[in-house]
């Protein structure tokens, strides 16, 4: 396994063992875990769990629910299970490596419940892209696109299953449309802004399998003020 780093967050402290170099994860998968709120006994899994920063909040919030978590680069997927084994989870947090589009339902015990994701979310012939493979393959939609995604996710949830994802509020178009076509509707809708008087960098959007209906469209999320102290909505983020 390359280097890595020991951080810490959370108090009482979650342990997270990431990347020395490469892909680290961001705020985005805490924001994420901030607006999952599973049913008791929900089977959830996380495509693209990267370290498995959102499968170990998830696990820490709701002791009851059991995750499988999904990554397709070994390295991370290594340490997405050390993770869990260091913060005492091994129990109720599965890690496969594995590409998402070579899973198949018959792999898994039964439908999920809820289905989470921070997916890549620039496309493949837009942008720089990083000359780190992990950083390129976390950030690009080189091997998922949102398309795929939600056609993996409708396929693995039970019948009025769950979806929620963060994307860039740019695609928010591209996101609907997708959800749209793999057979979702989207039941509500969050845009996340960085600081109070700027426009919104990212959506969060829940999608439910096979349903109908409006979405409603949640207030925004502010994380600084413009003086750049934190809000009460971030430093909420980051509690138990």
């Amino acid at each position: 396994m390359a280097a890595y780093t020991v951080d810490t967050l959370f108090d009482p402290p979650l342990t997270l063992f990431q990347p020395e170099t490469g892909y680290r994860f961001s705020l985005d998968p805490v924001i994420l875990a901030g607006h999952v709120l599973p049913g008791p006994k929900d089977r959830v899994m996380d495509i693209g769990c990267g370290c498995g920063i959102l499968c170990l909040i998830l696990a820490g919030r709701h002791p009851e629910i059991s995750i499988t978590g999904i990554e397709i680069q070994k390295d991370l997927a290594d340490l997405a299970q050390k993770n869990a084994v260091c913060n005492h989870m091994a129990d109720r947090i599965r890690i496969r490596h594995q590409d998402i589009q070579t899973l198949s339902v018959t792999d898994l015990p039964a439908p999920m419940d809820l289905i989470v994701s921070n997916p890549p979310y620039k496309k493949k012939s837009t942008g720089r892209v990083n000359p780190d493979r992990g950083r390129a393959l976390a950030r690009h939609e080189i091997t998922l696109d949102i398309d795929t995604l939600a056609a993996c996710a409708h396929a693995f949830l039970r019948p009025e299953g769950r979806l929620i994802l963060i994307f860039p509020a740019s695609r928010t178009a591209d996101l609907t449309v997708a959800l749209g076509h793999a057979g979702f509707w989207i039941d509500w809708i969050r845009h996340v802004h960085f600081c109070v008087n700027d426009a919104a960098q990212r959506v969060l959007v829940s999608a439910v399998k096979s349903g109908s209906g409006s979405a409603t469209r949640c207030p925004p999320l502010y994380l600084y003020h413009p003086d750049g102290t934190p809000t009460r909505a971030y430093s909420a983020l980051f509690e138990w």
